[in-house]
């Protein structure tokens, strides 16, 4: 028995597919924040350019997973906000029971 099969029961490959890719969508955000900062704040026209494309490389990988995700009906983000939690709901029950 794996690891995840312990943790998630038979429920093992789409909440750890969800959950990966929640958070390779938070690190893609992280990494444009960081970057764009960087970007800011840079000195040099050569540095500033090499930083915006990485800017614009890590907004792209969000969008791309952001798309994935919505996709696969991990993420309804045209939802109400009240039917958005309630679905968040649901699903950290179904994690813990």
């Amino acid at each position: 028995m794996t690891i995840m099969n312990a943790i998630f029961s038979d429920k093992a490959d789409q909440p750890a597919d969800k959950t990966l890719a929640f958070n390779a969508m938070a690190a893609a955000a992280t990494g444009a924040t960081a970057y764009l900062a960087a970007t800011m704040q840079s000195t040099t026209p050569e540095l500033r350019a090499m930083l915006t494309d990485i800017t614009n490389q890590k907004i792209t990988e969000h969008a791309a997973i952001t798309a994935f995700m919505i996709n696969k009906g991990w993420m309804n983000p045209y939802d109400q906000p009240t039917q958005q939690l309630e679905i968040s709901k649901k699903d950290a029950e179904s994690y813990l029971s």
